[in-house]
């Protein structure tokens, strides 16, 4: 997704860091002043780079150029929309870390998505699964535009529902195997930890606690099932699902998003 990103701004003759540049140099102007940077400011400045530089059509535009017959740009799209929910799922649901351009392989013969350097995002000052983000999975605005809404509010929101069905009816032992993933990422969080501040007391770090090991997995399990049932059940047409989608395109939320994950792709 980056080098399509790259490629995009090059046809525009910019530098793909351009962006980042000017939201940062918006960001010292507006501090400059002595006010704090506000939702409003942050808006507008997402907002100014959208109108200026990074287009919504931008990742479309590709798709119509590398796809000019209609059957395989459907194609395309509609395997893309799939991988995307699945992407988007993951994220959400285990609590893994933000997915940035850099991190999404997309084959172009196919439509499937790679990611690469997906990790669970441990909070290495507390022990636990960090669920505290602005947005809770990437549904950019580029990506909205190449979906388009019906393809948003269709194939992926039914299939992030559909997956999170599978893994709750009937249950797939989904907690044993999350037990034995996490174990290990918790006691390297602890261990890091334990190093951070044995470094500034120069005493080699202990062994981690068993008690203290089950409680962080037992914890981090808990707040991945919750969130994997919140979107396997539904009453009626409403659905979690929906409402973490408008969250995600919601331009007060990603204009709280480090600008290094392009918030305006």
């Amino acid at each position: 997704l980056l080098d399509i990103y790259k490629s995009g701004c090059a046809s525009l003759n910019m530098k793909h860091d351009a962006p980042v540049s000017k939201y940062y140099e918006r960001l010292a102007t507006v501090q400059a002043r002595g006010s704090q940077a506000s939702y409003q400011v942050l808006r507008d400045i997402l907002r100014d780079v959208q109108n200026t530089m990074i287009p919504r059509t931008l990742l479309r535009d590709w798709a119509l150029r590398t796809f000019p017959s209609p059957t395989d740009y459907w194609t395309f799209r509609k395997m893309l929309t799939l991988q995307l929910s699945l992407a988007c799922f993951a994220e959400y649901v285990l609590h893994l870390t933000r997915l940035n351009p850099d991190m999404m392989y997309i084959h172009q013969d196919s439509g499937l998505l790679n990611v690469a350097y997906f990790k669970f995002d441990v909070d290495d000052s507390k022990g636990e699964l960090d669920a505290n983000r602005p947005v809770p999975f990437r549904l950019t605005p580029n990506l909205q535009e190449l979906l388009t809404d019906i393809g948003v509010c269709g194939p992926l929101t039914a299939s992030t529902i559909a997956t999170a069905r599978c893994l709750t009816h009937p249950n797939f032992k989904v907690q044993t195997i999350l037990r034995a993933i996490l174990r290990d990422e918790m006691i390297a969080s602890h261990k890091k930890k334990q190093e951070d501040q044995a470094d500034n007391v120069n005493t080699p770090p202990t062994d981690v606690p068993g008690e203290l090991i089950i409680t962080m997995v037992t914890r981090a399990v808990s707040a991945i099932i919750q969130r994997l049932n919140s979107l396997a059940n539904f009453e009626g047409t409403d659905s979690k699902v929906s409402t973490l989608v408008a969250a995600a395109k919601s331009s007060d939320n990603l204009c709280r998003m480090d600008p290094a994950w392009h918030p305006w792709l």
